[in-house]
């Protein structure tokens, strides 16, 4: 099928998981533009056969838009995807980050060079036969599509290595006080703005939060989604930045809750996620032994309802480091929800996936 006969292409985004950054801003302007995307961060059923999606997606789409790199170059499940786009005759635009060659079956493929991204991706809309600008009243309308099986997951060939784990935390000393059982809910700030109440947001995670209720509660809130509440407010915020103990902090008074500025340097499992939590509360980041992962509601409170921070949906008072952090609430299927502020919505995804920690702790003393 011709790009030009494409009324609403179907695009399977091929890419190695080190692209992500690129991919998430290539996938919002192809939707805005109207096209159906099928791409890797959004989270994997448990249960699911990879190659079994893979197949269903590469059926399912219209053409693949090969991110080629090389790091692209160096993975089997690259490899695997435009090896076997190429068995089912579809559409392949390579789209190059680097000077990595592409393979020699694909080196008559018309390609687009990325160095410039923002030229480049008008001229793959123009490929596909879409325009770069939406037609007027369309801004709040998104293309649905019927994806086999949801988006893949990350490709975990390019996860961090071994020594991107948190290091081993340091032996418990006399002075230090034990985990409390259960953390405490927020308490009321004494500097909130005149006649502005402490937002109340569950701290305790859910084992077993359903996709279908997370509309609902991020509606509820206001919370800004691109995909599923694109109208949300967000939440008035009143920042403070801080240094306590030599750690860098940013209270918000309008929820009770204390943030890392930063967070983990290194992307990393859920496992390891909290192993990185027990070694801050082991050595008392901050003067504190109370730090856990946020539950959802309280990691999209965070969400800002347009980039703020560079190419992210949050504060600059935040380090841009953390893209997407874990999530302390559980989904059915055994993964874990993830807040991607590069792309500006939520998700679940696999425990085994990589993401970044941003802990919080209730109180601000």
């Amino acid at each position: 099928m011709a790009a030009s006969d494409l009324h609403s292409p179907k695009i399977f985004i091929s890419h190695s998981w080190t692209d992500k950054p690129l991919v998430l801003d290539l996938e919002e302007a192809l939707r805005r533009a109207g096209a159906a995307v099928w791409v890797d961060h959004a989270g994997i059923r448990g249960g699911d056969s990879l190659p079994r999606r893979i197949s269903d997606a590469l059926e399912w789409c219209d053409a693949l838009l090969l991110i080629w790199s090389q790091a692209a170059s160096e993975s089997e499940w690259v490899a695997l995807e435009w090896e076997n786009a190429i068995s089912l005759k579809k559409k392949i635009i390579p789209c190059l980050l680097d000077d990595t060659k592409l393979p020699g079956i694909l080196a008559n493929k018309a390609y687009i060079n990325f160095r410039d991204a923002a030229k480049a991706t008008t001229a793959l809309l123009g490929a596909l036969g879409l325009d770069a600008r939406p037609p007027a009243g369309a801004a709040a309308k998104e293309t649905v599509a019927a994806v086999p099986h949801g988006p893949l997951t990350a490709n975990q060939e390019t996860a961090p290595p071994p020594q991107a784990q948190p290091k081993p935390a340091k032996a418990k000393t006399a002075d230090q006080k034990p985990l409390p059982q259960e953390p405490s809910p927020p308490q009321p700030s004494k500097s909130l703005r005149p006649n502005q109440k402490v937002t109340s947001l569950r701290f305790k995670p859910v084992e077993n939060l359903s996709p279908d209720a997370v509309p609902a509660m991020l509606k509820e809130k206001e919370f800004f989604d691109y995909y599923i509440n694109k109208h949300g407010r967000g939440l008035r915020h009143q920042y403070e930045s801080v240094e306590q103990n030599g750690a860098k902090l940013v209270i918000d008074h309008a929820t009770g809750l204390t943030w890392q500025r930063g967070g983990s340097e290194e992307l990393m499992t859920f496992a390891n996620a909290l192993k990185y939590l027990e070694q801050l509360n082991r050595e008392r980041f901050a003067g504190y032994n109370d730090w856990r992962l946020p539950t959802l509601e309280e990691a999209m409170s965070l969400m800002e309802p347009e980039k703020r921070s560079g190419d992210l949906y949050i504060d600059p008072v935040f380090d841009k480091n953390q893209h997407w952090i874990w999530t302390a609430d559980k989904e059915a299927s055994g993964g874990a929800w993830v807040v991607y502020f590069y792309g500006g919505a939520c998700t679940h995804g696999g425990v085994h996936d990589p993401n970044y920690v941003r802990a919080v702790r209730s109180g601000q003393s």
